[in-house]
């Protein structure tokens, strides 16, 4: 315990005890802050100990959520044998929601027991050469269409077509690991497949993008794709599988509504993240 106070004025600590005291006074007052700092110090460190400490279980937290997905992963479920082949399942879906999406590209929604594959098709739209008709791609089912009332003649002008992948030159954007050992994906038919995500509610195409935003669940990635832009016909821009599925005996060039690879135009685009001339990516995302 100090002899004096560390508040005293020097001149009334020598008027009791002298200049000793006054030395004495200041060295031990000296001390006691040095204490107090050291202490704070310590506390400070404390503090960002914890706050690491729990930062890491954060982060712990959320790469546990995203390996729970991982590890939900179940095969696909096929059609029962007695059945006609195919990869499309009908489902009836009690009502908590869900969100949908259309994986262009492919003829599989995914292997996560919680999607569902609602049906498979091909993608078709209007004519690339035609001005009139409509303005997207439709995902056309190949099983199971059905008709009502009908005139077997041409009556509206109206028509709609198949597609095709036009990637001719581009055969290293696409990989073949799906497409049953062919060597490219041009001129070959675009698969389909209209899926529900059971556990999620929001669907979102980002492009320029290969990851979704924290706590989105990526269903895919790929390349943004579209008609020409000096074609007669205009299409919305989907973004394309980049592992895509072929159907074998579709290779044929009849065009109908095509599929291209869109690329950045620096100058009318920020020049900072886009640069002329490359292919924009994209993903879909659900939560």
């Amino acid at each position: 315990m100090l002899p004096y106070s560390c508040s005293d004025k020097p001149a009334r600590v020598a008027g009791r005890g002298g200049k000793v005291l006054v030395v004495l006074t200041a060295v031990l007052c000296l001390a006691a802050v040095g204490v107090i700092e050291h202490k704070m110090r310590g506390y400070e460190a404390g503090i960002q100990g914890l706050k690491a400490q729990l930062d890491a279980r954060n982060d712990a937290a959320l790469r546990s959520r995203r390996a729970a997905d991982d590890e939900d992963m179940t095969p696909f479920r096929d059609l029962p044998s007695n059945r006609p082949s195919s990869r499309a399942i009908q489902h009836d879906f009690p009502g908590q929601g869900g969100a949908l999406f259309t994986r262009w590209g492919r003829e599989v929604c995914g292997d996560s027991k919680d999607l569902d594959t609602i049906y498979t098709g091909v993608a078709g739209g209007s004519n690339h050469g035609k001005h009139g008709g409509g303005s997207n791609y439709l995902c056309l089912p190949t099983r199971n269409v059905t008709w009502d009332h009908y005139s077997p003649a041409a009556q509206t002008k109206n028509y709609l077509y198949g597609s095709e992948f036009q990637v001719h030159g581009q055969d290293d954007f696409f990989s073949t690991v799906n497409a049953e050992g062919i060597a490219t994906v041009a001129d070959y038919d675009v698969p389909c497949a209209v899926c529900r995500a059971k556990v999620r509610t929001s669907t979102v195409m980002i492009p320029a993008r290969t990851s979704c935003p924290n706590d989105w669940h990526k269903e895919y990635q790929g390349y943004l794709m579209s008609g020409h832009e000096t074609h007669a016909g205009r299409t919305e821009f989907v973004c394309v599988d980049k592992y895509p599925d072929v159907a074998i005996g579709t290779y044929e060039s009849k065009d109908g509504a095509l599929f291209y690879l869109v690329e950045a135009a620096c100058g009318s685009l920020p020049c900072g993240p886009y640069i002329s001339g490359r292919e924009i990516t994209c993903v879909v995302c659900t939560k």
